[in-house]
């Protein structure tokens, strides 16, 4: 097998969902966002500042996130006047906290929290 080729039947490395509600756009990663997945997650997420007031970014189903899934963060924070981010996993808090990031994130646990 050659890097980046899948088993079959394996679920996909990373599944990004979007919604819509006005002006408010959640999107809800589950995977890994690393180097095989970034283009994706970069074009659902940079997409999403474009068009919502209001971005929520999922990753409670995000098992891994990579440097370039870190650099994206700042990016879409920088681009939504309003930027929060859902974390619920002890993995992706810890990269969040050890990378500096998550300081200059709004970081949630739940998306019905952000919406109050």
């Amino acid at each position: 097998m050659l890097p980046g080729q899948r088993v079959s039947g394996e679920p996909p490395p990373l599944a990004v969902t979007t919604s819509r509600d006005d002006d408010v756009v959640v999107l809800t990663a589950v995977g890994e966002i690393d180097a095989a997945t970034i283009g994706r997650f970069r074009t659902e997420l940079s997409g999403a500042c474009v068009t919502g007031k209001r971005v929520i970014l999922d990753l409670s189903g995000v098992g891994f996130l990579s440097c370039a899934g870190l650099h994206a963060l700042e990016e879409a924070n920088a681009a939504s006047p309003r930027f929060s981010v859902i974390v619920k996993t002890a993995l992706v808090s810890r990269i969040l906290d050890v990378s500096g990031v998550g300081a200059d994130l709004d970081v949630w646990r739940d998306v019905e929290d952000v919406l109050i």
